[in-house]
């Protein structure tokens, strides 16, 4: 009898997570239908989806692309793009079982698929760890959540999808290898994150805020143990990625621009704490006294550390500056909305009250672990939520600089605070390493998201966790008040639980934030081009321009030029060469006369160009112009044509000058 109710308990969990599971593949591709066929939702789906074709022809991409920012053409050596990879042998994969699939198809469907893919992981991690209630209450919001769908839809351009569910692979394979007793298990999951991490290098610039989370976690367990156990999976761990990423991508070798610091951030770091671990336990082996005090021994070795890095920071300021002030101070970078600081609204949009639930379950979880020790952590963690969820009333009455101080001062508390309850703290909570790798993921990513948006669809999961957390200790204690009514305590916490999600996800005055689930799916986006004028030019250039046309329009059209059209473009929104943006509308929309336009298009080689009506109004294309320009599409009623395309026909003296093809502003 109890065999069956065991057999039927684990049917039944196992039915209600594929059931959640279709529910989030479900909500993400709602919007599909609406998308005309060949097009995406985003720019930069088309630019993996153009560099997915090359390598399904070719087997891999070129050194140099020279099919846009001609005439130097784009530099592939240092950019990450296992991304284009994974799409095109997906392909090749799947369609020897469905042969009626298509590249398309995959790069449609990657980032719901991706998404599932990681919800499937961390929930059945979560399952293992506080049961299949806590678990499904995590999954039901992550699905649900408007923040967590933006950017995880079919057809979403970007490649988050892919580096989250990376990034919990290898939070939770690492997680998982803390739990393992045996060697040989341990072993087995300690080298799958390794690879997970190299997979993650090898895509994403920014893949090293996951890995900064089980350098938290490692850092952690090196101050609170007197001895270096684990010591030679962490170092298997570091071998597994730290060489082959610096072997495999010219990025952690010789990076530039936006890789400049990349090896500094993802390959010293585990590096340097492999090496101060190594150095306590040759410290220990020498001397007793250095055994009798090992705790301290690792918080002095990482004060000297941390002071080191700080060190390098500050002889690299020119060069920080440099790489960091392009994405958020320049004039181009400030047009771009997902670069923007999110204000209240767009919290209670995306999370509900999840964002209010979450912060609360967040600041008390320190005392929840660690009891008296962990309030030192409650005011830094408190000071952190405010100056980031409700920033803008901070900068309303303090001013910018004042919130932006205070939210630093929260930072360094935290480091304090951390440091101090690792060293002071003489308890071990069950999975400690679970709550200080969650905790860390949600300062991480919610740090960087205070400064641009596009970061908040990485916290959707320290938001449901912590909020789960919170909700199951409300429910616990009602309970436990309850109890008088002679109503079995489970029964009641589950039900309290229950109510409350359903209330949570739908009761409009506290947040209601499924609601907006279909919502964003299906009308937050829309298809580029689309079906309009653009899509017609595209398809007029597809077919009546040649195969060496360069054309030249506004940067977000790039790759869909390439892409759409077949043609090649000298400038697009993988923003390689910013300064010749900038230069591209400098002497083709605000030129002085025609013969600068026509220099600069000379340099570039274009032999057409292309004007929308989202081009500045005043600029000297949409006045009279030379035979220079050729009107060739549309055909009839130019003039007054939403999308103009011209040929470029040089006059003799007109020729290439240097200064057009300038990478940086003149000192």
């Amino acid at each position: 009898m109890k065999t069956n109710f065991a057999k039927l308990t684990c049917i039944s969990i196992r039915m209600g997570f594929c059931i959640l599971l279709f529910l989030a593949f479900w909500i993400r591709v709602q919007g599909v239908n609406a998308i005309p066929n060949g097009q995406f939702i985003g720019n930069d789906a088309y630019l993996y989806y153009w560099q997915a074709q090359v390598i399904s022809e070719q087997g891999q991409l070129p050194a140099r692309d020279m099919h846009r920012w001609l005439p130097l053409g784009r530099d592939l050596e240092p950019t990450l793009n296992f991304y284009s990879y994974a799409l095109a042998y997906a392909h090749k994969t799947f369609s020897l079982l469905f042969p009626n699939l298509s590249l398309y198809q995959v790069t449609l469907y990657a980032p719901p698929v991706c998404f599932v893919i990681g919800l499937a992981t961390l929930c059945f991690f979560l399952y293992h760890i506080h049961g299949f209630l806590f678990s499904g209450i995590v999954g039901v919001l992550l699905a649900t959540f408007p923040g967590t769908i933006d950017r995880s839809i079919a057809g979403f351009s970007d490649r988050d999808s892919w580096c989250l569910m990376l990034g919990i692979l290898v939070v939770t394979t690492y997680l998982a290898s803390l739990q393992m007793q045996q060697a040989r298990k341990r072993l087995i999951w300690t080298f799958a994150s390794g690879v997970l991490v190299f997979l993650g290098g090898i895509s994403w610039e920014g893949f090293g805020v996951f890995l900064s989370i089980i350098l938290v976690v490692e850092l952690w367990r090196f101050i609170t143990t007197e001895t270096e156990e684990g010591f030679r999976y962490y170092l298997l761990w570091v071998c597994t990625f730290v060489p082959t990423l610096y072997l495999a991508s010219a990025a952690y070798r010789t990076g530039q621009g936006f890789s400049t610091h990349l090896s500094a951030f993802m390959l010293v770091p585990p590096l340097a704490l492999l090496g101060i671990r190594a150095l306590r336990s040759l410290l220990m082996s020498k001397a007793q006294r250095f055994r009798l005090h090992a705790r301290t021994l690792a918080l002095g070795l990482t004060l000297a550390s941390s002071a080191l890095a700080l060190g390098y920071v500050f002889t690299q300021l020119d060069t920080f500056a440099s790489t960091t002030v392009p994405l958020s101070q320049n004039r181009l970078m400030r047009t771009i909305s997902e670069l923007k600081n999110p204000d209240y609204n767009y919290w209670v949009f995306r999370y509900g009250s999840l964002f209010f639930l979450g912060s609360l379950g967040f600041i008390g979880v320190s005392t929840h672990l660690w009891r008296k020790l962990g309030t030192v952590l409650v005011l830094p963690f408190a000071l952190f939520t405010l100056t980031t969820f409700f920033r803008e009333k901070f900068d309303e009455y303090l001013g910018n600089v004042s919130c932006d101080i205070l939210f630093s001062v929260s930072i360094i508390g935290i480091v304090i605070g951390f440091l101090i309850v690792a060293w002071q703290r003489n308890v071990n909570p069950k999975d400690e390493h679970c709550y200080v790798a969650i905790t860390a993921w949600f300062i991480l990513w919610t740090a960087l998201t205070r400064g641009a948006v596009r970061y908040d669809f990485f916290i959707g999961i320290p938001l449901a966790v912590f909020a789960t957390m919170l909700i199951q200790f409300i429910s616990d204690s009602l309970s436990t008040e309850l109890g008088i009514l002679k109503i079995s305590k489970q029964f009641l916490k589950t039900g309290i639980t229950v109510i409350s999600i359903i209330l949570l996800l739908f009761w409009t005055p506290i947040g209601a934030h499924a609601k907006r689930a279909i919502l964003v799916s299906t009308q937050m986006h829309t298809a580029k081009p689309g079906k309009g004028p653009m899509a017609q030019a595209f398809g007029w250039m597809r077919t009546e321009l040649p195969g060496p046309a360069v054309v030249a329009a506004h940067w977000p059209y790039g790759s869909q030029l390439n892409v759409l059209a077949g043609v090649k473009t000298i400038i697009d929104q993988d923003h390689y060469i910013q300064h010749w943006i900038y230069l591209y509308e400098r002497y083709v929309y605000h030129a002085a006369n025609e013969r600068e336009v026509l220099e600069f298009l000379k340099t570039h080689g274009v032999t057409h160009l292309i004007l929308t009506l989202e081009e500045p109004i005043y600029t000297l294309l949409r006045r009279r112009l030379s035979d220079a320009f050729l009107p060739v599409y549309p055909k009839d009623n130019f003039s007054n044509a939403d999308v103009k395309v011209w040929a470029i026909h040089y006059p003799p003296d007109i020729q290439p000058h240097p200064k057009y093809l300038a990478t940086e502003p003149e000192k």
